[in-house]
């Protein structure tokens, strides 16, 4: 993998293009900057603007800063190869200052950014702002997705495909969406160090999405395994068993986890004998930790340690606590439960 990417040199024909479409490096942008003023206060003033280069490791470098007359932006520069670029406003209102910025491909040509952030006037900025308003209306179908995505990878260098990662970000695409186009590009570009904060995000906000889904009220629980003194276990040991199950995704390490232990304990001894079993299941913990943690706080009802992140992948738990109760036939009936709420739900389904 090549670490220099912004710097990715065309493809023969694409040369061939830019020769005969223009004679030298030089840039010209003009750039309406009412979205970044709508950001602030209707008072607002850009002091100033700068256009930068942002460079392979992630820094900037300035190429110059730009004239501004009222809410247009113009700047003039040159740039040896097509990279990527930003604009950087700084904004004063009546009570507050502040900064502003957006991303476009800087190459050479006459650019022009308008209302909406997306760029025209130069071949890249051109297919970016052209399969971002493609991709509004795929709506729902994912193959219409992929075909936006397909027609840029093989019309476009690394680059500007990069680059559309980050302008086709929700709204534009869901996350899921996203993603597809994401994993259907080559792994230059999926590699690319503009794109991997953005993927990142777009996997993690996936997981928060599959966490909520899974443990939403009327979901079918998933079954996990773990383990415990050299013996495995599965939450399917006990749901199902005829019994409501409440599920404690803990550690021995989380605060906020053990101070939801005596309220589990009271439900717990109060509604055993009435068709209730409890279950804890420590995530992402040391089963010594774990056995410490137990006797400390008196647990006496089973728990176990999940088995390489087999409950957390299971419902994709990005915090804890989090405490479930299922009912006999596997429903989740409610999520998220914390102090006396914790008893109180146990007690409308068992009376």
């Amino acid at each position: 993998m090549k670490p220099a990417r912004f710097f990715y040199p065309f493809f023969a024909a694409a040369l061939l293009s830019m020769a005969a479409a223009c004679t030298s490096n030089k840039i010209t942008l003009t750039c309406d900057l009412s979205p970044y003023l709508s950001l602030y206060n209707a008072g607002g003033v850009v002091d100033s603007a700068f256009v930068q280069l942002r460079l392979p490791d992630g820094s900037y470098s300035t190429l110059g800063r730009a004239e501004v007359d009222g809410s247009t932006m113009t700047f003039s520069g040159e740039v040896e190869e097509p990279a990527l670029g930003q604009v950087l406003c700084y904004i004063t209102t009546p009570v507050s200052k502040g900064t502003a910025s957006s991303f476009l491909l800087l190459e050479p040509g006459k650019i022009s950014g308008d209302g909406n952030l997306l760029y025209h006037g130069s071949k890249l900025n051109d297919a970016v702002s052209e399969a971002v308003e493609a991709l509004k209306q795929c709506a729902g179908d994912s193959l219409a997705v992929l075909g936006v995505f397909d027609k840029v990878k093989d019309t476009c260098p690394d680059l500007a495909t990069a680059y559309l990662l980050s302008k086709s970000i929700p709204p534009v695409l869901d996350v899921q969406r996203w993603i597809d186009g994401y994993e259907s590009l080559p792994e230059s570009v999926q590699s690319h160090p503009f794109v991997q904060p953005y993927a990142k995000s777009m996997y993690a906000t996936r997981a928060a999405q599959r966490a909520r889904e899974a443990m939403a009220v009327g979901a079918r629980y998933r079954d996990f395994y773990g383990s415990w003194e050299g013996k495995e276990y599965r939450l399917s040991d006990y749901v199902g068993k005829g019994k409501y199950v409440l599920v404690d995704f803990w550690a021995s390490w989380c605060v906020p986890c053990r101070k939801e232990i005596p309220y589990i304990l009271k439900a717990y001894k109060k509604y055993k004998g009435k068709g209730l079993e409890v279950i804890g299941v420590a995530v992402k913990d040391y089963p010594e930790d774990t056995a410490k943690a137990a006797r400390e706080l008196g647990i006496i009802y089973p728990f176990f340690n999940e088995t390489d992140d087999s409950a957390s992948g299971a419902y994709g738990i990005q915090e804890i606590p989090q405490i479930l109760l299922i009912g006999p036939d596997g429903t989740i009936l409610a999520n998220d439960l914390r102090g006396e709420d914790i008893e109180n739900t146990v007690k409308g389904f068992i009376r």
